[in-house]
């Protein structure tokens, strides 16, 4: 997990790099992967949540998109304002993350749902069970979607082996793989 700080000038510093950077940096790394913790450097506090908003306005609003900022935190301000462990369950069946879900980080959402009073802790066992039943679909899903993909491309090339130039048959391959960067991201 990557750790920035930031200081009473509300510049964030990169304490690896010995660098500021800006919110499109913080964008840069989760983009690339990477987990985020910003720590504020005075009280040292945690105000991740904080700066991940920050940057999901600073790059819509960069794309020039504020129908789409606005219709986005307008629906998870009254989505949070519901039962949170619904509207997590949609993100996950969604696709929206999963990709960089784990066991551990499942457990400490559910367990912080618990402790604000969204999920019974009763219900733990079968709210666990039925996330990671719905993430099994989907991956098996996407794998399916991926081994079309590939049959469509070999019997393509079989088809049209002697017409088809390099460069088509290059377009073809990235296409195929973009669809499986795609599905290994989600």
């Amino acid at each position: 997990m990557k750790v920035l700080k930031r200081y009473a000038n509300r510049r964030l510093y990169d304490p690896e790099t010995s660098k500021t950077i800006t919110l499109e940096d913080v964008a840069a790394m989760i983009l690339d992967g990477k987990e985020i913790r910003v720590v504020d450097n005075l009280s040292g506090n945690d105000i991740t949540p904080k700066i991940l908003g920050q940057t999901f306005l600073k790059v819509s609003l960069g794309q020039r998109n504020e129908d789409f900022s606005n219709f986005m935190l307008t629906a998870l301000i009254r989505e949070t304002g519901k039962d949170i462990s619904a509207l997590f369950e949609r993100l996950v069946m969604g696709g929206i993350g999963a990709g960089y879900l784990n066991r551990e980080r499942i457990d400490k959402i559910i367990q912080s749902m618990v402790e604000l009073g969204n999920l019974k802790e009763n219900d733990i066992g079968s709210y666990r069970d039925d996330l990671f039943r719905n993430l099994a679909v989907r991956a098996s899903e996407k794998k399916d979607q991926v081994l079309r993909d590939l049959e469509k491309l070999s019997e393509s090339l079989n088809e049209s082996s002697e017409t088809t130039s390099i460069n088509e048959i290059s377009d073809r391959i990235r296409e195929v793989a973009e669809r499986l960067k795609e599905s290994k991201g989600s």
